[in-house]
């Protein structure tokens, strides 16, 4: 990802949440620019480019600084490829590109979250090797039931 990719990707990533059924896209390029680039970036992104320089897909991925083992691990935020791009091996192209990244950078391994109603992905994952985690369930804390956590 380069900074001139920025309103692109800002474009791919409102397009996931809102794929996931979120209404609450708040990034903004200026983010994006703050927090993808400089001494410690927060996130990286692998691209995938169609005609006329437009982004037809990306790997947002960021790193958890370390694990049990002291060593970091790295986390698939968001895969994405545009609707009228798939089926054309685009993201295969990104997982490709992250695990050379991964490789490059030292990390034995990547992980990422699925919706459970994806079956599509899900197949497209285990096409490529990939393995659902049956050791972890995902949990979160709604904020109303952190406020009240809060008060405690």
């Amino acid at each position: 990802m380069q900074k001139a990719d920025i309103p692109e990707v800002l474009r791919l990533m409102e397009a996931i949440v809102v794929f996931e059924g979120d209404t609450d896209f708040s990034l903004t390029e200026n983010d994006l620019l703050k927090r993808g680039f400089g001494d410690r970036p927060e996130f990286g992104a692998i691209v995938a480019q169609g005609e006329k320089n437009q982004l037809i897909g990306i790997a947002v991925h960021y790193n958890i600084p370390f694990m049990h083992n002291h060593k970091p691990s790295l986390m698939l935020k968001w895969l994405y490829v545009d609707t009228n791009h798939r089926g054309k091996s685009v993201g295969r192209k990104l997982l490709s590109g992250l695990a050379q990244y991964a490789m490059k950078h030292g990390y034995k391994k990547f992980n990422w979250f699925v919706l459970g109603s994806n079956v599509d992905a899900q197949k497209f994952y285990q096409s490529i090797g990939a393995n659902p985690d049956n050791k972890w369930i995902r949990w979160t804390i709604t904020p109303d039931n952190m406020v009240q956590l809060f008060k405690e």
